[in-house]
C-alpha cells in the first residue's frame, strides 16, 4: 500500500488568499452579505421607555433592543429568514416583555403579539432610526438625542392609548 501525501494547507489549494485582487472582485458589497449593523443606534434604544409597557430603564437594567423579525412589504423590510434582522429594525422593550415568559414578544407570534399591543413596531422602529442617524450625523449629544427619541415612543403609545 503507498504511502498517502497530503500538500500544506489540505487539497483544496487552489482557493485565493482573502486580499487576492481576483478573490475581492467576486465579492458583493457590504451591505448584500449580511446584516447592517449599528451599534451606536442599539445602544440610544437600550436608554427608550419600553414601548410596548412604558418602563423605564434604571442604572442597574437597561431596556432590550428588540429586534422586529417579520417582513412588511408596505415597510420594504423583508424577513431575515433565520438570521436577525438590521440593526435599524429595533424598538426598546423591557427585558420581561421581551423574553421573559410565554406572553413575550418571541413567544407566540410576534405579528399577533404587536396587533394585541395596537403598535405599529416597523414604522416607529424606522422614525427612531432615521431621527437617530439624523441627530447623530449632525453630532447632537446623547441626552439630547435621547430625549427626542423618547417623545416618538411616548407618541406611538399615546396613540395607541396606553
Amino acid at each position: 500500500m503507498a504511502a498517502r501525501i497530503e500538500p500544506d494547507g489540505g487539497w483544496n489549494t487552489n482557493r485565493l488568499k482573502p486580499d487576492h485582487p481576483l478573490e475581492r472582485q467576486g465579492r458583493k458589497p457590504k451591505r448584500e452579505r449580511g446584516r447592517q449593523k449599528d451599534a451606536g443606534h442599539l445602544d440610544l434604544i437600550r436608554n427608550l421607555p419600553c414601548l410596548a409597557t412604558g418602563a423605564l430603564p434604571t442604572a442597574s437594567r437597561r431596556n432590550d433592543a428588540a429586534h422586529i423579525r417579520y417582513s412588511s412589504a408596505a415597510m420594504g423590510k423583508a424577513g431575515p429568514g433565520s438570521a436577525k434582522p438590521d440593526d435599524r429594525w429595533t424598538v426598546p422593550l423591557a427585558p420581561d416583555v421581551h423574553q421573559g415568559d410565554k406572553y413575550s414578544q418571541h413567544a407566540n407570534g410576534e405579528e399577533l403579539w404587536w396587533s394585541i399591543i395596537g403598535i405599529d413596531p416597523l414604522r416607529v422602529a424606522e422614525r427612531l432610526y432615521d431621527l437617530s442617524e439624523a441627530l447623530r450625523g449632525l453630532g447632537r449629544p446623547e441626552a439630547e438625542i435621547v430625549h427626542a427619541l423618547t417623545a416618538i415612543v411616548n407618541k406611538a403609545r399615546a396613540e395607541a392609548g396606553k
